[in-house]
């Protein structure tokens, strides 16, 4: 009881400011020199010659009590001191929006524990990541909104994280997190660490009430097996994390060393993309679409090409997915728009051609804030009329952007521009955006054309999308027509405007020029 009692009186002690401690003091030594004094004044009152005795005596007695004050004064400043170095110092490590360890702090715990590892001959294993498509967010649902991602993103890691004990977690830049797996069970603790943190980030985001859903994408490298330094261990992690997009994001991939030699000559690659958009090595060929009906051109699709000056003609396929990881796909856009535009305008002035060109939009530049910005430039430059062009976007737009998408498809309306949905079929296209906007068309995607004549279930989905297409009041358009068979069976079940190598490969500018006008002069429509 009386430990306790004293332990409390040395907390309140140390709990008083410099101030307080000084104040009492000064009370204190008055009041006991005053005393002192009665109390020597009495006892001495009848021996004068030992007055300077006792004198001396209350001055080495306020002499003892002044360092006992000044002690607990020093004490209490240097503790309070230190504690506020610990508060600036642990400050000045945490991210100042989700209170996780910043990039600074996480380089120092990396380099701390490859330290130790090297000595205990232990493993690390260290987990960078980012959310996907976080940028379409923030820039489609404003900052707020991304910020609260990030902080219950932190918030989701810490929980996770602080069950294991060991683990470190970091905010190592905009939407990139990293958390070192200290003593993790390899090979198994990394993959389940990982999985787990897929699954925490899948769950809703609840935003202002509205629901916010993202995934993230998650890079894995081990020390010693991948690396033994920590700039190295963080590089092998972000190319292991560019192979987990690549493999179609929400997943998680380990670095192996085979990547290494594929990553220089993809860096290359996209160096040299760069320059291809820039120094025009790039070129339009286009692919026409056909009212068999009448049998006549209602419109191109435009398909970019690259003049490689090693590889030769390179066809979408082969750089546009590297278009898209490089961040070079609005770039790549933007171009193929003022290309298009100028081209179906030229058509128009030089040939007497009123020609609809169709362009593929990619999810990623879907959500690009400045994109009407960028298709009225390119329609006001060349002088293209809006009804013109044609967007052909994916199902995927419409998922990834939900309601967003709505609103986008509504201002292009606005504007006069056609809007398809490119490879129908193959992705979960939202019914309520079909039902709230009218596309012009729905591309049948080719996987189902291609064996439509001999596969049943592929016969029933493109008769179905033609059902659908009807029911909606919107054209229904066949790509990668190769065959009379499958044009035949196209046509009845009434889907009249098709498009493929059965009519026509890929064809050049002028080669369209010379198509057209040969298919739509054989037959005029009746007055």
């Amino acid at each position: 009881m009386i430990r306790g009692k004293v332990s409390d009186f040395f907390r309140w002690i140390g709990g008083l400011t410099p101030a307080s401690i000084t104040a009492i003091y000064l009370f204190s030594s008055l009041c006991w020199l005053f005393l002192a004094g009665v109390f020597f004044d009495r006892m001495f009152a009848d021996r004068p010659e030992l007055r300077p005795l006792a004198s001396v005596s209350l001055e080495i007695l306020g002499a003892f009590s002044m360092a006992a004050i000044v002690y607990f004064l020093t004490a209490t400043m240097q503790a309070r001191h230190q504690a506020s170095e610990r508060r600036v110092r642990e400050q000045a490590s945490r991210d100042g929006l989700t209170g996780l360890y910043n990039r600074q702090a996480f380089d120092g715990f990396l380099t701390q524990s490859i330290g130790y590892a090297k000595r205990h001959r232990e493993t690390l294993a260290l987990l960078f990541f980012d959310l996907d498509r976080f940028k379409a967010i923030n820039d489609r649902r404003g900052h707020f909104t991304g910020d609260a991602v990030l902080i219950e993103t932190g918030r989701r890691l810490s929980e996770w994280c602080a069950r294991r004990g060991e683990d470190i977690v970091a905010r190592v830049g905009g939407d990139e997190f990293a958390v070192l797996l200290r003593q993790p069970e390899v090979p198994d603790g990394p993959s389940v660490v990982a999985q787990r943190i897929l699954e925490a980030i899948s769950a809703p985001f609840h935003v202002d009430g509205q629901s916010v859903k993202i995934s993230a994408s998650i890079g894995i490298a081990l020390y010693p097996a991948d690396a033994e330094e920590g700039t190295q261990l963080f590089k092998f992690a972000d190319l292991a994390l560019n192979q987990a997009k690549q493999q179609g994001r929400s997943t998680y991939s380990f670095y192996g060393g085979e990547w290494q030699e594929q990553r220089d000559q993809r860096v290359l690659l996209e160096q040299g993309l760069l320059r291809a958009i820039t120094h025009n090595e790039l070129f339009m060929v286009y692919q026409p679409k056909l009212d068999t009906t009448s049998m006549r051109v209602i419109g191109v699709e435009a398909l970019v090409r690259w003049q490689h000056p090693h590889l030769g003609v390179l066809g979408a396929a082969a750089f546009v997915p590297l278009a898209e990881k490089a961040g070079l796909m609005w770039a790549l856009t933007e171009w193929v728009l003022k290309a298009t535009s100028r081209q179906a305008a030229d058509w128009y002035s030089s040939d007497g051609l009123d020609v609809n060109v169709a362009v593929n939009i990619s999810p990623s530049v879907f959500g690009h804030e400045d994109l009407e910005l960028v298709i009225e430039k390119a329609l006001h430059e060349s002088g293209l009329p809006p009804d013109r062009l044609t967007l052909e976007i994916t199902e995927e737009s419409l998922m990834i952007y939900e309601s967003e998408s709505l609103e986008v498809l509504q201002r292009l309306q606005r504007m006069g521009i056609n809007v398809q949905i490119d490879d129908f079929g193959t992705g979960y296209s939202s019914l309520s955006s079909l039902k709230h906007y009218h596309f012009q068309a729905l591309k049948i995607d080719r996987s189902f054309v291609s064996d439509v004549v001999n596969s049943s279930e592929d016969a029933a989905i493109a008769t179905t999308i033609m059902f659908m297409a009807k029911c909606l009041d919107m054209e229904a358009i066949a790509e990668g027509v190769e065959s009379e068979a499958q044009k035949d069976f196209l046509s009845s079940i009434d889907c009249r405007l098709m498009q493929g190598f059965y009519f026509a490969r890929p064809l050049s500018a002028r080669d369209v020029s010379a198509f057209i006008s040969k298919f739509n002069s054989k037959k005029e429509p009746a007055d």
